[in-house]
């Protein structure tokens, strides 16, 4: 199950999913949501993708329009056009059947229990289907998040762009004890096409290319002013991962939280600890940790590194977090689907 707001690094996502042949990938649905684009354009550029691929059996359901609790921001056409795909998707008539995501995923999990469900947008429909029904995303198998960043961030210099677009959603699903993977920022910027890969891909002849193509060079000229000439997809990191763990290369526990307050700099950055110095006064107040310092200070009894351990112990972490990707080994992967030529063998 894929969550997309579908704009140009969306699509190579989705096209590998659909073309890839090792591993083969069964994508049982598709929902949408707002983002890189409007979330009916994001439905529509779905369809068009799936149609070009002959997939379009393949369920889609349109969820979340806006933010919880904030104005939709519109930086994505930036990079992904007004209609998320720079006016290159065909036009279609695709016709919404399903508005709730909920009852969507729920009736997918009745005929494929313990599916992957990946997302690569902002969080907030995952937030709605939580507090609809909070049992239906644990009936995921797992759930591969492409957000947060560890060091630095996109959109500012500490928040990575889908959880900035809507931290409050993307607080409540990390509270929710599920079995998330997290690709941070740290890992998915390793991964980047060089000029000559994105030249061959939109120039061969397959299907996926043809239809990747103009987005594709479109988006490419935007991020070569920002990237030092170098193309990064994201989703198509997180994509690759949901199907073959083994291209993560350092996954560690970790503890997660999101800034939902502060101004438009600060909201969204990921607070993320991997590390027991870190995670400990994420577990508990720095108030009590305060406390504790300034007692065992004062009386020679309180043992205050059995306290520490205690609030390690009782701490719990809620997310894996992938650090780093074996970015060649996904970057071949990628381009021998949607080229059919073997890329980086070296």
């Amino acid at each position: 199950m894929v969550d997309t707001d579908m704009g140009v690094d969306d699509a190579a996502a989705l096209a590998w999913l659909l073309v890839s042949a090792e591993p083969s990938v069964e994508v049982i649905g598709v929902s949408t949501v707002f983002g890189n684009t409007s979330v009916e354009n994001a439905a529509s550029n779905v369809f068009a993708l799936l149609d070009c691929l002959g997939h379009s059996d393949v369920p889609i359901a349109v969820g979340a329009a806006v933010p919880r609790a904030r104005p939709q921001s519109h930086l994505g056409a930036l990079l992904h056009g007004d209609d998320g795909l720079w006016g290159f998707a065909p036009r279609n008539n695709f016709t919404p059947r399903d508005r709730n995501v909920a009852r969507f995923y729920r009736d997918v999990l009745r005929s494929h229990p313990d599916a992957i469900l990946l997302t690569l947008g902002p969080l907030t429909n995952l937030a709605a289907v939580s507090a609809a029904d909070p049992g239906v995303l644990h009936g995921f198998s797992q759930i591969v998040v492409l957000g947060g960043a560890k060091v630095g961030g996109s959109i500012t210099p500490v928040a990575e762009m889908n959880f900035w677009q809507d931290p409050e959603s993307a607080a409540e699903v990390l509270a929710q004890a599920l079995p998330v993977e997290l690709i941070v920022r740290d890992a998915h910027a390793e991964f980047v096409l060089t000029d000559e890969e994105v030249h061959a891909l939109c120039a061969a002849d397959s299907p996926a290319a043809r239809f990747l193509a103009g987005p594709l060079s479109r988006y490419a000229t935007v991020m070569s002013t920002m990237a030092e000439g170098q193309l990064g997809l994201p989703d198509v990191v997180a994509a690759v991962y949901a199907a073959v763990p083994s291209v993560g290369l350092d996954v560690r526990p970790a503890c997660v939280k999101v800034v939902t307050e502060g101004d438009s700099l600060t909201r969204g950055q990921s607070i993320i600890g991997l590390t027991a110095t870190e995670k400990i006064p994420m577990y508990d107040d720095l108030d009590n940790l305060e406390a504790a310092v300034t007692r065992a200070a004062m009386d020679a009894g309180f043992d205050l590194g059995a306290y520490l351990t205690t609030i390690a112990a009782l701490g719990k972490d809620n997310a894996n977090v992938v650090m780093r990707v074996a970015a060649d080994r996904i970057a071949s992967m990628f381009m021998h689907a949607i080229t059919a030529r073997k890329w980086r063998t070296g």
